[in-house]
């Protein structure tokens, strides 16, 4: 079984391919904490994947409280232990230590050992931080993360236990600041344009429940967002923003989620 996070469809478009190599069920952890769906049965001895994305150089906030929280048994109420466990982690620039992290909290909270993680880089889509990549830039560093994600299936496939991830040493330092056992993200900066059309996408995609409309205008609540900004990118008007960039960049949205639609 495979468990992924996607914001914007990196993580998803990684998790497909190594599923269709692998032959395992994908299995989407936001929409498991959106509405707060924990209990998974599992065979004995089935393989244990996790696909995400790097967050601030480390997890994302979501996928902590999903390990924290995950039941995972077999169909005799036994503790499950897999036969091989591996993580993908995807990110838009340095992947830092994420991937020894989400080991250290997987077998802490959960008593499983992280037999491999590997990474695969794609567009980045922080736009508060900076614009996504756009026009034949992008479209290579698809192709690049789609073969990347091919290689690292079938060293998934082959139950490789290595730790292979593309680390470098500003990441891992980076992943030192960031790396909390708690990660509030502020939502403050989040704010709508007139250009809403009050369609309630937002609300429905937001896997934190952060979001809710109120006069049919998005309002998010202090706390609980994990910043995946997938409401910002995923708007079918562009109406939300964070903070004083955003406006003037552009938006990201991996091809494996399709076009965006109005509502």
């Amino acid at each position: 079984m495979i468990f992924y996070f996607t914001g914007t469809g990196n993580s998803l478009a990684a998790a497909k391919i190594i599923a269709e190599a692998t032959d395992d069920l994908l299995v989407d952890m936001g929409k498991a904490y959106k509405y707060k769906d924990f209990d998974f049965t599992l065979e004995q001895g089935e393989p244990l994947g996790f696909v995400f994305p790097t967050y601030a150089w480390t997890t994302p906030p979501l996928v902590d409280e999903f390990i924290r929280r995950a039941n995972f048994r077999t169909g005799n109420k036994d503790v499950f232990d897999p036969c091989y466990c591996y993580a993908v982690v995807s990110c838009g620039a340095f992947v830092g230590n994420t991937a020894r992290i989400f080991a250290s909290r997987l077998l802490r909270k959960q008593g499983i050992n992280l037999d491999a993680s590997f990474s695969v880089k794609s567009v980045g889509n922080c736009t508060y931080l900076y614009a996504p990549a756009q026009g034949e830039k992008r479209e290579r560093i698809l192709a690049h993360a789609d073969e990347d994600a091919h290689r690292v299936a079938l060293r998934i496939k082959a139950r490789e236990c290595v730790h292979a991830e593309q680390r470098n040493p500003l990441g891992i330092l980076l992943s030192q600041v960031t790396e909390q056992d708690q990660k509030p993200r502020s939502t403050k900066e989040f704010h709508t344009l007139p250009t809403c059309i009050s369609c309630g996408r937002c609300a429905d995609i937001c896997p934190t429940n952060t979001i809710t409309l109120i006069d049919g205008t998005p309002r998010w609540a202090e706390l609980g967002c994990t910043q995946c900004l997938a409401c910002l990118h995923r708007c079918p008007v562009n109406a939300i923003q964070y903070g004083s960039r955003t406006e003037a960049r552009g938006r990201y949205v991996n091809p494996i989620l399709g076009p965006i639609k109005r509502a």
